[in-house]
C-alpha cells in the first residue's frame, strides 16, 4: 500500500537530526552527583548521630552508601522501562519494588541489633520532621529522573515514575539515617519507610504529568478499530 503524499509530506517535515539515548544504566549515573548531596547534605547541615561510635564506619556510611547505590539502580531500572518496547515484566517490577523495601527493613534490623537507641518523647513531632525531611531529600531526585524518564516516551509512565520515586527515595533515605538519632524499628519503618512510599507516589504522579504536559497518549492504549480514519488524531 503507498503512502499518501500528504502524509509524505508531513513527515518529511518532521524530519530532524536526534541523538540516540544513552543505556538507562549510563544515564542513571547522571543522579549520582545529586544522591552524593543527599548522602551528606544533613549531616553537614545537623550532625553525625549521636550512636555513630557503636555503629562504626560500616554501619553508618558503609550501609547508607550501599542503600544510596541500590537507589541508583533502581533508578536505572526506571530508566529501561521508560523505553517503548523495554518495559519490565510484572514479576520483574514486584522484585524492583520488593528489594528496596526489604533493603530497608535489613538495614533498620542491623541497626537495631548493633545500637537500640529508642524513642521516648515526643514521638510525633520526630517522625514528622524524619518524614517531611526525607520526603523533600527525594524531590530534586524525582524532579531529574522525571525529566530523563520522560525523554524516552514511557508507555507506562506511572509505573516508570514508581520505579525513579522508589528509587529517589531509598537515595534520601540513605542520607538521612546517617542522622537520625534513633534506631528504634517502630520509627523507622514508619517515619522513614513511609516517606520512601511517599516518593514512590510522588514519582508516579510526575511521571503522569509530565507525559500529560507533552500531551503525549500512546496508541498502545488506544487501537485504532477497522473502517476508523488513520489520520493523526491528536488534530
Amino acid at each position: 500500500m503507498s503512502t499518501p503524499a500528504e502524509l509524505r509530506a508531513r513527515l518529511a517535515a518532521d524530519y530532524q537530526p536526534i541523538r540516540a539515548l544513552r543505556s538507562p544504566w549510563m544515564r542513571a549515573l547522571a543522579v549520582v552527583p545529586i544522591a552524593i548531596v543527599a548522602l551528606t547534605g544533613a549531616q553537614f547541615a545537623f550532625n553525625v548521630r549521636p550512636d555513630a561510635p557503636n555503629l562504626g564506619w560500616l554501619g553508618v556510611w558503609g550501609l547508607s552508601i550501599a542503600q544510596s547505590l541500590l537507589g541508583v539502580i533502581v533508578v536505572g531500572a526506571a530508566l529501561r522501562e521508560s523505553i517503548p518496547g523495554r518495559d519490565w515484566s510484572s514479576g520483574a517490577i514486584a522484585m524492583w519494588l520488593s528489594i528496596p523495601i526489604a533493603t530497608i527493613v535489613a538495614v533498620t534490623v542491623v541497626s537495631w541489633q548493633a545500637s537500640p537507641v529508642f524513642l521516648r518523647e515526643d514521638w510525633w513531632l520526630v517522625a514528622g520532621v524524619c518524614f517531611a525531611g526525607s520526603a523533600a531529600t527525594a524531590l530534586p531526585v524525582v524532579a531529574f529522573a522525571s525529566i530523563l524518564a520522560a525523554r524516552a516516551y514511557p508507555t507506562r509512565p506511572a509505573v516508570a515514575g514508581a520505579l525513579f520515586g522508589l528509587g529517589a527515595g531509598l537515595i534520601a533515605d540513605a542520607g538521612w539515617r546517617i542522622f537520625c538519632h534513633f534506631s528504634e524499628p517502630s520509627h523507622v519503618l514508619s517515619a522513614h519507610l513511609a516517606a520512601v512510599i511517599m516518593s514512590t507516589i510522588i514519582g508516579a504522579l510526575a511521571a503522569l504529568r509530565m507525559c500529560g504536559l507533552r500531551g503525549e497518549e500512546h496508541a498502545l492504549h488506544e487501537p485504532i478499530r477497522a473502517g476508523e480514519d488513520h489520520r493523526d488524531r491528536s488534530e
